[in-house]
């Protein structure tokens, strides 16, 4: 076997290998443990991470599920008013998602909230010696070293001035240790006020993530092509409350007459998995 063959066998695996993703996109977001609200429990801080890839399929899926073709995995401190149901980013972490993954096992946030004060630290659950020990080389120990001197100091946001400093141990604990029992916020509920929250308020635009033809989205929820409940959700709010009620109609129309080609446990699957989908779109008539 000449050396051009096998340069060719594997830029040829690389291709097959690069293009066995799903051509489904499933977008997510998580809340973190430790959110926090203010005094008067009017806005809750908290550290959530976002997602959108495309999972693994066919050889690319061996041995192990694969690795997902990750389109965004990004972490960030947000502060969201249920008032007004507004949800807004303070500060992002991606240079330390990039090297910690996105998953909120991997991190711990601690956060306190005065009046008009956000204290927050954000660092790895394990220690850094962990990362300069699996350090590829010295430039990659460089970056790990840089990711420890930027997240090792505790800061602080100004909400009236919008602005961010380093604070000191002392202060910062002295905070924290007053307010993080009395100002904790539930995970759950956080979870069910912000499922309320559009998700191009996260940044997850589903056609600036993965551009398609709309018909091509529509199609994948309606028929649960896409097994990704955010993602359908995405389509029903970015795509299908665009279109004239009639069209929205039609779409529901199509959601019934394909429940009822179905039999037995099919049907009953459909029925299930659909519901929110379907309840979704009929809440845009």
């Amino acid at each position: 076997m000449t050396k051009y063959t096998v340069l060719i066998l594997i830029a040829g695996f690389a291709f097959l290998i690069s293009s066995c993703h799903s051509e489904y996109v499933c977008l997510n977001y998580e809340t973190h443990h430790g959110a926090q609200w203010n005094p008067d429990h009017s806005k809750i801080a908290f550290v959530a991470s976002k997602y959108a890839y495309r999972a693994a399929e066919g050889i690319a899926k061996f041995p192990d599920g694969g690795i997902p073709d990750y389109l965004i995995s990004n972490t960030a401190l947000y502060i969201f008013d249920p008032r007004i149901r507004q949800l807004s980013e303070i500060a992002e972490f991606n240079d330390l998602a990039d090297r910690i993954g996105a998953n909120r096992s991997t991190w711990n946030a601690k956060i306190a909230f005065t009046d008009s004060v956000l204290f927050y630290n954000v660092i790895p659950v394990s220690p850094w010696n962990l990362y300069l020990n699996q350090a590829a080389n010295k430039a990659d120990s460089l970056s790990v070293h840089r990711l420890k001197e930027k997240y090792s100091p505790y800061y602080c946001y100004n909400l009236n001035s919008n602005s961010t400093s380093i604070v000191d141990s002392i202060v910062f604990f002295s905070v924290y240790n007053d307010l993080k029992d009395a100002n904790k916020a539930g995970l759950t509920d956080l979870n069910r006020q912000l499922s309320e929250i559009p998700l191009k308020d996260w940044g997850l635009v589903i056609q600036e993530i993965y551009p398609k033809p709309d018909k091509d989205y529509i199609e994948e929820t309606i028929y649960l092509n896409n097994n990704s409940a955010t993602s359908r959700r995405a389509v029903i709010e970015q795509i299908i409350s665009k279109l004239p009620k009639q069209e929205i109609q039609n779409i529901l129309n199509k959601m019934d007459v394909y429940k009822n080609s179905l039999e037995g446990l099919k049907r009953k699957e459909y029925e299930l998995y659909s519901k929110d989908t379907y309840d979704r779109i009929k809440a845009l008539l």
